[in-house]
């Protein structure tokens, strides 16, 4: 009996010592040190942007850790199937990222709100993942892709760049920047950057069913008029919620053409909402015209 007392005691006073306030409760630094393990400290351009922005840009990464750690859709995150740069790919890849992604944000948007680990590679092959559509139905390849652990660029072979045209460069471009904007900012960091004011149009829309019929198409201007982008999914009963809601907004400034400019323009509520959105990235240290030309008609 005595012993077992003992035993006893011993557990609590080791709970109680591994519960205590003295004890360092920061996040454990393994994981700074596998990525100082991982990161390429030959390139000098992907060092000096971890040592400014403290974003370990990596094409050596474990999948399972470093990309598919994800509680939301897990299984789909393990399942997809990546394709490494190889490593001449890789001076190529973060120049075309300078140029085209991060050149279109201010110094506090990298220091703030870039991810840790922002992977680049060749492929990404998989379902759907976070906010990505694959290009294939219900697979296929993505563009980027983010979740709470880390946001990942694909297609950045020199073979697969130097192919592309004019125009699917345009929209792989617009496509990432919409990924980190749109889906890390908005749907991971749940960030909302604009007034109250973009929500109150729809304040009391927002989850509440639609009232339409089974299989029923209404038109755009039903949609627009209440300040949303239209439902085309027959299966969609309900408005968005509000971070949803912005999200798309995002979505459709970054990709804007002339034909959903006139349209957003020629609604006064969608318009109102689409300019407190370019007007608040703009504020936080985002160059939106760079990013699409269209959208300073918001500004």
């Amino acid at each position: 009996m005595k012993r077992y007392s003992l035993c006893l005691l011993i557990g609590i006073l080791c709970t109680f010592w591994s519960c205590s306030d003295d004890e360092d409760v920061t996040p454990s630094l393994k994981d700074e040190d596998r990525l100082e393990a991982l990161i390429d400290k030959s390139n000098t351009d992907i060092m000096a942007f971890k040592e400014k922005y403290g974003t370990y840009i990596l094409y050596q990464f474990d999948q399972l850790r470093d990309f598919a750690y994800q509680f939301e859709q897990a299984s789909s995150w393990r399942e997809a199937k990546l394709t490494y740069l190889e490593k001449e790919d890789v001076p190529g890849a973060v120049a075309f990222l300078e140029e085209h992604f991060f050149n279109c944000y201010r110094d506090t948007v990298k220091l703030n709100m870039l991810p840790r680990k922002f992977l680049i590679c060749s492929k990404v092959y998989g379902g759907v993942l976070g906010i990505s559509n694959p290009d294939g139905g219900k697979t296929g390849l993505h563009d980027a892709v983010v979740n709470m652990n880390s946001f990942t660029v694909a297609r950045l072979g020199r073979v697969t760049l130097a192919a592309m045209s004019a125009e699917r460069r345009d929209e792989f471009v617009r496509q990432i920047h919409y990924m980190f904007l749109g889906g890390y900012i908005v749907n991971v960091q749940r960030n909302i950057f604009v007034e109250d004011l973009f929500f109150d149009p729809a304040a009391k829309l927002y989850g509440t069913r639609v009232e339409r019929e089974k299989n029923e198409i209404l038109p755009d201007e039903y949609y627009m008029s209440r300040g949303f982008f239209p439902i085309t999914d027959k299966e969609q009963y309900y408005y968005p919620l509000q971070m949803e809601d912005l999200s798309t907004f995002v979505e459709h400034l970054v990709k804007m053409d002339e034909e959903t400019k006139e349209t957003v323009w020629e609604q006064s509520v969608m318009r109102t909402k689409m300019q407190y959105v370019a007007r608040s990235l703009k504020a936080m240290g985002v160059d939106i015209v760079k990013i699409n030309p269209l959208a300073e008609d918001f500004l």
